[in-house]
């Protein structure tokens, strides 16, 4: 067990030092990228490092709790989750125009950093929920952490595309 929570802590500290040094060089640019090409493979290759981390953090708790996405409620994860995206991305909409999280955010770039991680966190559950719902109740649970790491890498491929 106390394994368990030196791994879980060690890949929280990881994700904190990442925004940290994501905030330093949003606050300090040493270089400047010019590539628009470039700059979305930056942005690819680090929400992809932060989706392994999510997917490495729900991976320790399975191997630590073996009736993980056991439950029936797994069945209409994707609809809670879903649910509970779109509340959330409505309610910071309304917050961010309406009080004056937009100039907390402007003077305290680290903040969007647990934005971003909070909407990328339940963004890679929702996907894995889908997963889940879609493969074979008997794969293991790895195999489905790592369909949901290619998957939420993918979208988010495709979302830079668009963008």
């Amino acid at each position: 067990m106390k394994f368990y929570w030196l791994k879980q802590s060690a890949v929280i500290l990881l994700l904190f030092l990442f925004a940290f040094i994501a905030n330093f060089n949003l606050v300090n640019p040493y270089s400047t990228i010019e590539s628009t090409l470039l700059k979305q493979l930056v942005i690819l290759v680090s929400i992809s490092l932060i989706l392994f981390a999510y997917n490495q953090l729900l991976y320790n708790y399975a191997k630590n709790k073996k009736q993980f996405m056991q439950h029936p409620i797994w069945d209409k994860m994707f609809i809670v989750v879903l649910v509970w995206l779109m509340i959330s991305f409505v309610l910071f909409i309304v917050l961010f125009f309406t009080t004056a999280l937009q100039d907390l955010l402007s003077q305290r770039a680290w903040l969007m950093f647990l934005v971003v991680y909070y909407f990328l966190f339940f963004t890679n559950l929702f996907i894995l929920s889908i997963v889940h719902k879609v493969m074979d109740p008997t794969v293991k649970v790895e195999k489905k952490l790592v369909v949901t790491w290619i998957s939420s890498s993918l979208l988010i491929v495709i979302t830079l595309f668009v963008v």
